[in-house]
């Protein structure tokens, strides 16, 4: 072969047998016995040319397990079936010497088919049966252990024969387009019953039984797959069964058994038009199988994963020119002016530090001086265009008389802090506050199923501002945009994550997620198919890839990315988990071998809820309705807004499974989105009753303390708000509990509750509000004027809150504070607008 393929040079070290084996002193092991090297070389033209294609293709026939009655050891056993070689007139391949035996064959080594009259090892092959059990193409696991049977010692008809053939360029068109007509490829088995040796005229003709087979080879047309190994179950001989299946139209056994008879039979069986073919089966009513592999040296369909999705890539994603950045925000122009500052006294200190008398006249001479100056002037410039609003005049006012003064001020505050942090040896950045992004993702989600959908983006704003290179941010708010609707700026995140990270596994779902709805199947299978090559061990990856080519009927790569999701899914390490768990429900019900399920969980938590269905419904074909299948198909549905189908299934599991936390909470947050709040409170209250139930609650008791408070049971709803405060502090729990002790008249405990909730999120405007409030009850007008001002400044959107903090004020007598803001104007303009929002 490897001549063949153009090596000028082959070696090989040969063992030299001997003849008999003895068991006595004689017997010599076999790393002792004498080795002849065989030596091939080439040194004319290559046999074959370079331009021209060949193949070389590879037919195992293994063994025949469960065998009938009728599989004895008075007979002979061949195996046959078709090569294209180089034309598309397929020829006939027999392998003979199928022996009936009780042992399996240790060593696995495969026999030439060629040297099967051979006795001693110079008929094995170099090649190994293939001991990956599952990654065989088995279409009755379900009914077959395949490795106990393969494994054990039980009779079998086994051959373990490999027969070597090449394939031209006609040849492998040939075999290719009949598999993609076909699929399946044609297999016969002859038994004939076994002879003297000795032969007699009178002697009857032996008999002769004929059975067939045909495997699905259809993996072979699947990109870069070379090999498919797989079960096929044998039938009866049927000419016209077997002729429409794989399309051969004679016997592969027709010229050995040449007799008259055998010729009518054969006629009889074209001549058949009803299909009379019977499957096999053993004496315990196991289907009688074979195991066969094909084998091709170069794969049909050539792979291109990388390239496709790099020229992809590179099309959604162009090279933009870098440019100098544009500053956005007065906070990033601070910093600028602070790090100029910083570095122009580098500059200063590194340029002169001995002839101090001369300092101004080296900085004139060398221009250092016009080189600070024109760069702090560009900072200044920008510090005053993002910071400060300029007065629409000029000109001898004195409003333009203290905006000068501010300025200056603030100019000088910012270079004395810069200074000082160089002074004192400490950088700015150690004080910069961090973000949590788990507790931000917390929140985001709080604020979307409080219907601030605002808010919820102002978080994820927030830890992609704090990490911007990384691509996690980034596909955390894809994915909330894609959930809200917002298609197109979720692709934009999303392609965002990919430049920053092209292997970033989340953002390539998301995104291919994206393209399968809107119908980009090409596309699709590019970023999927790619997934599966950066993370060979993911079985999410090729359980959705598999999914996809389920919803697409291709099915060269159906079974094999089940097989390969099959065998991913029983390591011990997974190599990706997704952080975040989900908000609105639980994974309780979650089988640890079922694919399936495991598949949809992980889908529904990045809310690709299309997908999910696709699992799901491939579960409901394996498990008939189970528990988990109902329950994350009400899941799925609440994600996509259809909670009355939710209903229905998580009613379904109650009566099956009974009434637990996840199905109670669900069932909960169903009749909350439907309006039923009575139902929905119900369901909430039997939840947090459960002795087994997560310590951790949030969203019900969210929405549990909130209708406490709204329906005048403040000490209920301020012991449900503590509750959950203990777990999942955020910035609303500690509101709820603040609200309830103002209501109960407890204000110091409210000031400590509102004041945390005001900690954690400072422009939450009912906060403020309701410190307003305190505040007038305790008759502090100053911290009351400090608090409306914030509250004013953040928009708030409470109109009872708002009747509340007016009616309270006109009590009190007091006058609406002052707003100071940058210039008059700006005041009443936000004043106004406000008013108009709120009223």
């Amino acid at each position: 072969m490897p001549i063949i393929l153009g090596e000028g040079y082959f070696s090989e070290k040969l063992i030299l047998e001997t003849p008999n084996f003895s068991y006595d002193g004689s017997l010599v092991s076999w790393p002792n016995l004498p080795l002849l090297t065989v030596t091939i070389t080439q040194d004319h033209e290559p046999l074959v040319s370079s331009n021209e294609a060949i193949n070389f293709l590879n037919i195992t026939v293994e063994s025949i397990y469960n065998l009938p009655e009728s599989f004895t050891e008075n007979l002979e056993y061949k195996s046959g079936t078709i090569t294209y070689i180089d034309s598309k007139v397929p020829e006939n391949v027999v392998f003979e010497h199928g022996s009936w035996t009780r042992y399996r064959d240790v060593e696995r080594t495969k026999r030439w088919n060629t040297l099967g009259n051979l006795e001693n090892r110079g008929r094995l092959s170099k090649y190994k049966l293939d001991c990956d059990f599952m990654g065989i193409k088995n279409l009755f696991k379900k009914q077959i252990n395949l490795t106990e049977k393969m494994c054990e010692n039980i009779p079998r008809i086994e051959w373990n024969a490999v027969h070597r053939c090449i394939l031209w360029e006609s040849g492998i068109e040939a075999m290719a387009d009949h598999i993609k007509s076909y699929k399946y490829w044609p297999f016969q088995f002859m038994l004939v019953e076994k002879t003297s040796p000795v032969k007699s005229k009178t002697a009857p003709a032996p008999k002769v039984q004929l059975y067939q087979c045909y495997v699905d080879l259809s993996e072979l047309l699947f990109p870069g797959k070379r090999n498919c190994r797989v079960v096929g179950q044998l039938y009866t001989y049927n000419a016209t069964d077997i002729t429409e299946r794989t399309g051969i139209e004679n016997n592969i056994f027709l010229l050995e058994t040449r007799g008259k008879e055998a010729k009518d039979r054969e006629k009889k069986h074209k001549s058949s038009k009803i299909s009379s073919n019977t499957a096999l089966t053993s004496a315990k009513k196991e289907p009688t199988i074979v195991v066969i592999e094909v084998e091709l040296h170069k794969p049909f369909v050539v792979c291109r994963i990388i390239p496709d999705f790099s020229n992809l890539i590179e099309d959604m994603i162009p090279k933009t020119k870098k440019k100098s950045p544009y500053v956005y925000t007065g906070d990033l122009a601070e910093t600028h002016y602070k790090n100029c500052i910083r570095k122009l006294v580098e500059i200063i200190t590194e340029n002169y530090r001995d002839e101090l008398t001369c300092f101004t006249q080296y900085l004139y001479k060398t221009g250092v001086y016009l080189s600070i100056r024109q760069t702090l002037r560009s900072k200044v410039s920008m510090v005053l265009d993002q910071r400060f609003k300029m007065p629409p005049n000029l000109i001898d006012t004195h409003q333009t008389q203290n905006f000068i003064v501010s300025v200056f001020s603030y100019l000088v505050d910012q270079m004395n802090f810069a200074i000082n942090t160089v002074v004192e040896g400490r950088s700015t950045d150690d004080l910069t506050p961090t973000v949590n992004e788990e507790t931000m993702y917390l929140h985001a989600e709080e604020a979307y199923e409080l219907d601030d959908l605002d808010k919820a983006k102002n978080y994820y704003k927030t830890v992609i501002t704090a990490s911007k290179s990384n691509p996690g941010p980034w596909t955390r708010y894809a994915i909330f945009l894609k959930r809200i609707g917002d298609i197109e700026r979720a692709k934009h995140c999303c392609l965002e994550a990919i430049s920053l990270d092209r292997k970033y596994v989340f953002a390539l779902l998301v995104y291919a997620a994206i393209l399968f709805e809107n119908g980009d199947y090409k596309e699709t299978e590019v970023f999927l198919s790619a997934i599966t090559d950066f993370y060979p061990r993911f079985f999410e990856g090729w359980a959705i890839l598999h999914l996809f080519y389920m919803r697409t009927d291709y099915y060269p790569g159906i079974d094999l990315t089940l097989r390969v999701a099959e065998k991913c899914i029983k390591d011990k390490t997974q190599p990706i988990k997704f952080p975040h768990e989900s908000f609105e429900w639980y994974t309780a019900h979650c089988p640890d071998d079922n694919l399936y399920i495991k598949t949809a969980i992980f889908l529904l938590k990045l809310h690709l809820c299309e997908f999910a269905g696709i699992a799901l419904a491939a579960e409901l074909s394996e498990s008939n309705r189970s528990t988990p299948f109902l329950y994350y198909m009400a899941v799925d549905h609440y994600l996509s807004g259809r909670y009355e189908d939710a209903l229905s299934h998580l009613d379904e599991a109650k009566y099956n499974y009974g009434m637990d936390y996840s199905i109670g909470s669900l069932m909960g947050h169903c009749y909350f989105k439907m309006g039923d709040i009575e139902k929905a409170i119900e369901c909430y209250e039997f939840t947090r009753m459960l002795f087994d139930r997560p310590i951790d609650l949030h969203l019900v008791e969210i929405r549990l303390g909130y209708h406490y408070y709204n329906t005048g049971n403040y000490k209920r709803a301020k012991k449900v708000f503590l509750s959950t405060c203990k777990t999942s502090p955020t910035s609303q729990t500690w509101l709820g509990a603040g609200i309830s002790c103002y209501e109960l008249n407890e204000y110091t405990e409210a000031e400590t509750t509102l004041s945390e909730a005001n900690r954690i999120d400072n422009h939450n405007a009912d906060a403020w509000g309701y410190l307003c409030l305190l505040n007038m009850a305790l008759r502090r007008y100053d911290e009351f004027c400090q608090c409306y001002r914030e509250m004013v400044k953040n928009n708030l959107k409470n109109r009872k809150l708002w009747l509340r903090i007016t009616n309270a004020m006109e009590a009190l007598d007091y006058a609406p504070p002052i707003l100071e803001t940058e210039s008059d104007s700006l005041m009443e303009d936000y004043s106004e607008e406000a008013s108009e929002e709120q009223f």
